[in-house]
């Protein structure tokens, strides 16, 4: 396959960073994890495969930017207890897990890409915890125990659990009851 040399002609119309993004989270969710590959993604937006190595980097660049979307908007409330507030950030992040669970699986494979937007819930939740009355060490095992639960809830309620998908308020009634066991052992 012989590929025209130079800039493509202007009748093309030219591919938004957002549009990138919003292409790529379609693609994911759509093929998975093992089908989403740069070259696939130039074709699906008809574009050659640099200009999204331009906008992003590379690969890790694309994923981190792709987290930055999908995350930017999860946070904790303002007000409310430390309880309710956790309770409402990691409903929205599950939310979100939910809605892509292959930018999760993705990011699980790619021990090196660690978004802001990770960063940023994972040290809410940190602080939220201490603000419930848990020591440092003991924030930093629940918030893995927080995650770690919800990562597993909404990947295996979107692939599919082996008798079914979980059932919607399934997560809902098991936070409830984790974040029950936290307060008890205060």
């Amino acid at each position: 396959m012989k590929r025209p040399r130079g800039r493509p002609p202007r009748s093309k119309a030219a591919v938004s960073p957002e549009d990138m993004l919003a292409t790529a989270l379609d693609l994911l969710d759509a093929r998975g994890v093992d089908a989403f590959t740069m070259r696939a993604l130039a074709e699906r937006l008809q574009i050659n495969p640099m200009t999204i190595y331009h906008h992003f980097g590379d690969r890790d660049g694309l994923i981190r930017a792709m987290s930055e979307r999908v995350y930017g908007t999860v946070c904790a409330p303002q007000t409310g207890t430390p309880r309710d507030r956790i309770a409402a950030l990691m409903r929205a992040y599950h939310a979100q897990v939910l809605r892509h669970p292959g930018l999760t699986l993705l990011l699980f494979s790619r021990r090196t890409v660690f978004p802001e937007q990770a960063r940023r819930i994972t040290e809410s939740i940190a602080r939220l915890l201490v603000e419930a009355g848990l020591t440092a060490q003991q924030s930093r095992l629940w918030v893995h125990i927080l995650v770690d639960f919800t990562h597993g809830a909404a990947v295996a309620t979107a692939m599919g659990a082996r008798d079914g998908p979980v059932p919607a308020d399934g997560y809902d009634d098991a936070l409830d009851e984790l974040l029950n066991g936290l307060e008890g052992r205060q």
